[in-house]
This record gives structure tokens, C-alpha cells and sequence, in this order.
């Protein structure tokens, strides 16, 4: 894989919208944070069981990720890109974040 796709910036803001460094995160999905930073990066594809591990350690649904990917679809998120489009990803995960944690 060498293009970053949307998959790869939703996991990546949804970890900047956490609170997470890239470490913290590798030790939540029982990774490495080399891998954290690969597939940040686009060098590295997300696999089910890995895309699993995200939803859990962030409490959002997989079905939410997923989403979240396909709305931002399009979005250069990169340098003033990010900025352009944090507010919008910001009010977009809090209406997808689960009230409960049992609907996560």
C-alpha cells in the first residue's frame, strides 16, 4: 500500500481526538507504534481484527469507523486541510460516539 487512504486519516484523527500519542495507542491495540505510525502513514492496511481493536480501545463501533471514513471522504487531511476540517470531525464523532459503553 503507498497512498494513505480515508480509513488511514479517520484512525488517526479519531486517536488525535482521544487524546492518544501514537504509543499510547500501540499499547491499547497490542501493537507495535511502529505500526500505529505505518498505517497513519498509509504504509500499512488495516485488518479486520486490527479495525476491531480501534473500536474497542476508542469505545466507537466499527460500523461508526467506517462511516466516519467515507465522510470525510475526499478531505485532503494534511497541513491547513486538517485545520479546514477539524471542527466538522470533531461535531461528527461526538454524535457517533456511543452514550453507554455496552452500545460500543
Amino acid at each position: 500500500m503507498s497512498e494513505r487512504t480515508t480509513l488511514n486519516d479517520a484512525l488517526r484523527l479519531l486517536r488525535l481526538y482521544c487524546g492518544f500519542s501514537q504509543s499510547e495507542m500501540a499499547k491499547r491495540l497490542e501493537v507495535a507504534q511502529s505500526l500505529v505510525s505505518e498505517i497513519e502513514r498509509g504504509k500499512k492496511s488495516v485488518s479486520m481484527d486490527l479495525l476491531r481493536r480501534y473500536s474497542e480501545a476508542t469505545g466507537t463501533r466499527m460500523s461508526q469507523l467506517l462511516f466516519f471514513a467515507e465522510e470525510i471522504e475526499g478531505e485532503r487531511i494534511s497541513g491547513k486541510g486538517q485545520l479546514l476540517v477539524a471542527d466538522k470531525v470533531v461535531k461528527l464523532l461526538e454524535k457517533l460516539r456511543p452514550r453507554h459503553r455496552e452500545d460500543a
